[in-house]
């Protein structure tokens, strides 16, 4: 798409050259966008740990005694680049 105002919930993005260009300005290139979906599922996942802190504030829910695994985010990534 190119040279195109977006309108409704987006309004005020914009597609220039083959850059997607925020409110803000910013031109985001096709590329850039390959950790658009990692941004939004870290957003995801910290509404959804503080819902939780919400819920345990309240008594709602318990903590759980489990420990929470921890991956080790390096080696993760060099075994998905190898699959």
């Amino acid at each position: 798409m190119k040279n195109r105002k977006l309108t409704g919930p987006w309004a005020g993005f914009s597609f220039e050259n083959h850059a997607l260009v925020t409110p803000e300005g910013r031109r985001l290139l096709p590329e850039d966008l390959a950790w658009l979906s990692l941004t939004a599922q870290l957003a995801q996942e910290y509404r959804r740990l503080l819902d939780q802190e919400k819920r345990l504030a309240k008594g709602v829910i318990r903590r759980s005694t489990e420990p929470c695994p921890v991956v080790p985010l390096l080696p993760a990534l060099k075994r998905r680049a190898r699959a």
